[in-house]
């Protein structure tokens, strides 16, 4: 697949409370394959998908931005996954880091998989944590563009 991408899910009804505040919503939609593609850096996209507001970096910059993770998830939950070989899975709640995993086995300790492919893997977490499944929650799904402000 060779996608290096990170996707959060925000147990929220507004798409501004689970991104930073740094991005803008805009009037551009697109579907799951430009949302993810590398020409979206350095903006986000974000769609709905009850409870969960799904954000898609294609930059990989919210794993590491801790602020964001703690502020966005205080009185709600938080889900981070990066879709990579060698994946990340995060999971906040209340302001506080619940759990983490950083490494195809450390994922793969979530979500066993026979062929150990860690970008299904961590497809896997996120679905078994808060049951969106990539094809049939996000394929078709319009995706708005953030705009880096």
């Amino acid at each position: 697949m060779g996608w290096n991408i990170e996707v959060v899910a925000v147990r929220t009804d507004e798409v501004d409370a689970a991104v930073p505040d740094v991005f803008g919503s805009t009037e551009e939609t697109m579907g799951f394959e430009d949302a993810t593609s590398v020409v979206r850096s350095p903006h986000l996209c974000a769609t709905k998908v009850s409870p969960w507001v799904v954000v898609v970096d294609v930059a990989c910059r919210l794993s590491g931005y801790e602020e964001y993770l703690r502020e966005v998830s205080a009185g709600t939950e938080l889900h981070l996954i990066r879709i990579a070989d060698d994946p990340i899975a995060l999971h906040y709640r209340d302001g506080r880091q619940v759990s983490q995993a950083h490494g195809r086995t450390a994922c793969l300790d979530l979500a066993p998989r026979d062929d150990h492919d860690g970008e299904l893997c961590a497809m896997d977490v996120l679905a078994g944590r808060t049951g969106v499944d990539f094809r049939r929650d996000l394929w078709d799904t319009p995706f708005t563009l953030l705009e880096l402000i």
